[in-house]
């Protein structure tokens, strides 16, 4: 789960950086900042993702990694609640969409990267112990 989950959200903030590359200086659709600044963070978050995501990296990795995204989202949408340009990083400023996305998407990786990878417990539990005779 936590591996599919890096690559949804790898691809998910990976597109979102690549279109904040070609329309810089503005709101992308009047509603998410894209400053050079926040592609450059996707970028590198979109890079950590989906190296966990499509490697042969641990559900652990993955789960590490959603947690550092999910906290680093909400704080991003904590300090923009308080200074939408993020102390002058982003220009062009967050929007309550950008505040709000980034709340929700960091909250959801938060709790996702807390729940148990269960493919590991069902791989313990099928296994076959061997017949003992006496």
């Amino acid at each position: 789960m936590h591996k599919l989950t890096a690559r949804i959200l790898g691809v998910l903030v990976g597109l979102l950086a690549i279109v904040g590359f070609f329309v810089e200086g503005e709101h992308l659709m009047g509603l998410m900042n894209v400053d050079l600044t926040l592609d450059l963070i996707r970028v590198v978050l979109a890079v950590a993702l989906l190296a966990v995501g499509f490697t042969r990296a641990s559900a652990r990795a993955a789960r590490t990694v959603i947690a550092i995204v999910g906290v680093m989202y909400v704080a991003m949408g904590v300090v923009a609640f308080f200074d939408p340009t993020m102390f002058t990083l982003l220009p062009t400023g967050f929007t309550g969409f950008d505040i709000g996305f980034h709340l929700v998407v960091g909250i959801a990786a938060i709790v996702i990267a807390a729940v148990p990878d269960r493919t590991a417990g069902a791989r313990s539990s099928t296994r076959s112990t061997p017949n003992r005779t006496v």
